[in-house]
């Protein structure tokens, strides 16, 4: 290990390395490989993390996420939500409080084909209704009308989308909505996408946040 003054070596910790330039010291993150067909190792950079003073210890590079980034399905989940109003308000008037979560496990289920609670925060549908608890267990009336409005929404979408129906289900699910320190980011949509969005205004930058 290159000789680094002790106030430098105190930030290093396993999975980073410094990297000196003239007198400044410069933290790294990184992991080893096995070199494929050979019993060497090398190292891979993860990123720069920041950089070391005496004064000023550990400084992070500005802009480093400071918390795990989240991604949320956005593309066909959102198309659903700003066009099937007259279902949410169905299920609101029949469920009241727990309306939210029946209408939001309804789209899961048509997209996924089943909903369970690891799905509902893997979507946007999540931050979307913050405020609805996924119960540990449905009640029977409340599965009921998880599968009735599934089946409204598969029944309504053909009359919305038409014959662009098939290329909306492919390709709107890859739109995804990225939180990373607490700023949103969307996922550029692919030309097929593009085209898609715009033929039928869905806006995912504007996805209905305060609904």
């Amino acid at each position: 290990m290159a000789d680094y003054p002790d106030w430098v070596l105190k930030h290093k910790k396993k999975g980073t390395y410094i990297n000196r330039v003239g007198d400044k010291y410069y933290l790294y993150a990184a992991h080893s490989e096995r070199i494929k067909g050979t019993d060497k190792v090398r190292r891979v950079s993860d990123g720069y993390l920041g950089r070391i003073t005496e004064k000023d210890g550990f400084i992070p590079a500005k802009d480093k996420v400071q918390e795990p980034p989240a991604a949320y399905e956005i593309g066909l989940s959102y198309a659903i939500v700003s066009t099937n109003d007259i279902i949410h308000k169905g299920l609101k008037y029949s469920f009241r409080k727990y309306g939210d979560i029946v209408y939001a496990c309804a789209i899961l289920f048509y997209i996924y084909g089943t909903y369970s609670k690891e799905l509902f925060k893997q979507s946007y549908l999540h931050l979307l209704f913050l405020d609805a608890g996924f119960p540990e267990v449905f009640t029977p009336a409340q599965k009921t009308g998880i599968e009735r409005g599934r089946r409204m929404i598969e029944e309504r979408l053909p009359s919305i989308f038409g014959e662009d129906l098939p290329q909306v289900l492919t390709f709107f699910p890859d739109i995804r909505l990225l939180m990373v320190n607490q700023t949103d980011y969307l996922s550029p949509p692919s030309g097929s996408t593009a085209a898609l969005s715009e033929k039928y205004g869905n806006d995912w930058r504007n996805p209905l946040w305060q609904r």
